[in-house]
């Protein structure tokens, strides 16, 4: 249970008390670790690939000077799709940390409750039944993981209140029924589009563009951006409605904020990559893990999504380079070797 005393600014996190200074310094060590490595994975995941390109070569690609085919690869097949792995890993990083806030549960996350298969479930309705192309797939994966937030909210409110466990109860069982609907609506397509479709519903990076890193780019900045403005309101939120309301926070509108924001923050990373599992799951617990605390921790959860999420797309590429693997397998693959350790480390515990 968290517990602050202004006075002698403490803090309580997991029955030790820390000072609050102390606790900065560490977010900021860890945080500081993490972009490094993300960068230097960048770097690799620029360099390298199944095209034999040097360092230097690739050096000169990046800063305008090499020939026209290493610039290709580099700058328009490589660059932007680290550009990608790296926003969209913040993305549904932060969009966890929010709705894991938000219910109170660690499994509040937006593929838990069902946004994602949502998102899916439009995605599909456009590419097997309308016909649309990538533009109009993004579209209907918006529009569907929107819907789905606002079914589930809508059937979690209960007199007026919504409660966390609830949210998470309703969630799955809308997932659930989601699913089915996904399968059916594969089973009855042709091999060829349920082939395609299945590609995309396991998330995949492949095929990234500027064109689309743009998008992302200018999605992100405003969604990222309102995720930081709420972050001290969400903390005071997490001590207790009443506490906030006596600081004069508006908690329903606050509420609603947040939901708008970690809907729209899973929305643009499933309508341009499909339904990546287990960052936004994982990634707020592995940072409250690293700066051991309790609270929301938006900046080491944000390094930590951009670490594994580009970290399972280097792997997904480099594992079998003939034929690459989509990151979503990846990224279940790594979130199931979590859980399985998180599941031992709490059995020795009892």
């Amino acid at each position: 249970m968290t517990q602050l005393d202004f006075g002698r600014r403490v803090v309580r996190l997991g029955g030790a008390e820390r000072p609050l200074a102390l606790l900065d310094v560490r977010s900021i060590v860890i945080c500081t670790g993490l972009w490094i490595a993300t960068v230097l994975l960048a770097m690799y995941g620029t360099f390298s690939g199944s095209v034999g390109i040097s360092v230097g070569e690739a050096l000169q690609a990046l800063l305008g000077q090499g020939d026209e085919y290493t610039s290709m690869i580099v700058l328009e097949w490589r660059a932007p799709r680290v550009v990608m792995a790296v926003l969209l890993g913040v993305c549904l990083a932060l969009s966890g940390a929010i709705f894991q806030n938000l219910t109170g549960n660690p499994l509040g996350s937006p593929d838990v409750i069902g946004f994602q298969t949502g998102s899916f479930t439009g995605a599909l309705v456009v590419m097997l039944i309308i016909g649309g192309g990538s533009v109009a797939t993004m579209a209907g994966a918006l529009a569907g993981g929107i819907a789905t937030a606002f079914l589930v909210f809508f059937l979690s409110i209960k007199r007026g209140a919504m409660r966390g466990v609830r949210l998470i109860i309703v969630g799955i069982g809308v997932s659930a029924m989601l699913a089915s609907v996904n399968v059916w609506l594969l089973l009855t397509a042709t091999v060829e589009n349920a082939i395609m479709a299945s590609l995309w519903g396991a998330g995949n990076l492949s095929g990234a563009s500027w064109s689309t890193a743009t998008v992302v780019i200018i999605g992100s900045v405003v969604f990222i951006g309102g995720a930081l403005a709420l972050a001290r309101p969400m903390r005071l939120l997490q001590i207790g409605a009443p506490f906030a309301t006596a600081l004069g926070q508006n908690v329903r509108a606050l509420q609603i904020a947040a939901i708008v924001i970690g809907v729209g923050l899973t929305a643009l990373a499933t309508a341009t990559a499909g339904p990546i599992s287990f960052i936004a799951l994982a990634a707020p617990q592995i940072a409250r893990r690293l700066v051991r605390s309790d609270g929301l921790a938006l900046g080491p959860t944000a390094a930590v999504g951009a670490v594994l999420l580009l970290l399972a797309d280097i792997v997904s590429q480099r594992i079998h380079p003939e034929t690459p693997l989509p990151v979503g397998i990846v990224t279940v693959s790594i979130g199931g070797l979590y859980f399985l350790w998180l599941l031992l480390r709490e059995g020795k515990k009892r």
